[in-house]
C-alpha cells in the first residue's frame, strides 16, 4: 500500500523539511526577499518556513519545490546531507590571545561594504583614554546604515537583559533571529558562488584595498 502525499510529507519535522528549503534555495543563490516575492509571502513567513516555526502544509512544498525547480520528494529527501549553517560555523572563532581579538579586527576591517573609522584619545589631550572602531551610519559604505541599526538595537536588548526586562533565553533568542535575518545580506565581493575557486578569491580580494579612516 502506497503512502499518500500527506502520510509522505508526516515522516519529515518542520526544521528538516526548513533546511532542505534553505539549501535548494541557495544552492540557486535565490535570497530570502526574492522567494518570498515569487511565492507571493513574506520575507518573514519564508525565513519561519526555513527555520521550522510554521507546518508546511502539502500544496504549499509542492508550490515550493516547484519555484525550486525540484520534484518536491526529491526536495525532502536531501535532508540527509543538510548540515545546520549556524551550528556549522559554531566553532569558526576561537578567541584566547589579544592576538585573535586583533586578528579579528584586521579581518573585518577588510570588508568593502562597512567603511570604519579609527579614533583614539589620550592623556595629555584628553582627560579619557579611550580607543574605538565606529561606522558612520550615513557612510558610503552600503551596510554602514544596517550596521548602525543592528548596533543601537544591541544595546537596547543589553539594556533590557541588564534591568530585567528579558530574560536570558529570550536574549538568545533575539541574537539567533538577527544572524539568521541578516545570513542573507551578502557582501558584493562574497555572495556564495560555487563556481569560483579559492585562487580566484584571493585574486579578487587582492584588487580590493579598504580605506580607514583615521579621526
Amino acid at each position: 500500500m502506497s503512502l499518500s502525499d500527506d502520510q509522505r510529507l508526516a515522516m519529515y519535522t518542520p526544521q528538516e523539511i526548513g533546511k532542505a528549503i534553505k539549501k535548494r534555495r541557495r544552492e540557486l543563490k535565490i535570497t530570502q526577499k526574492e522567494f518570498a516575492k515569487r511565492l507571493d509571502k513574506s520575507e518573514r513567513t519564508i525565513q519561519k518556513y526555513e527555520s521550522g516555526e510554521i507546518i508546511i502544509k502539502t500544496g504549499i512544498i509542492k508550490q515550493i519545490a516547484d519555484e525550486l525547480d525540484i520534484p518536491w520528494q526529491e526536495l525532502l529527501e536531501a535532508k540527509t546531507e543538510l548540515k545546520d549553517t549556524m551550528e556549522d560555523n559554531s566553532h569558526d572563532y576561537s578567541f584566547h590571545t589579544l592576538s585573535d581579538v586583533i586578528k579579528a579586527l584586521f579581518t573585518i576591517t577588510k570588508i568593502k561594504d562597512i567603511t570604519f573609522q579609527l579614533a583614539c584619545s589620550k592623556p595629555p589631550e584628553s582627560s579619557d583614554w579611550t580607543s574605538s572602531l565606529m561606522v558612520d551610519g550615513k557612510g558610503n559604505g552600503s551596510y554602514n546604515a544596517d550596521f548602525c541599526l543592528f548596533m543601537e538595537n544591541w544595546m537596547n536588548k543589553l539594556a533590557a537583559l541588564q534591568n530585567g526586562t528579558i530574560s536570558e533565553q529570550q536574549f538568545e533568542s533575539w541574537q539567533n533571529e538577527t544572524l539568521e535575518y541578516y545570513s542573507e545580506s551578502y557582501f558584493s565581493d562574497a555572495t556564495p558562488d560555487e563556481n569560483v575557486n579559492d585562487s580566484e578569491k584571493c585574486q579578487k580580494n587582492k584588487k580590493k584595498i579598504s580605506t580607514i579612516e583615521i579621526i
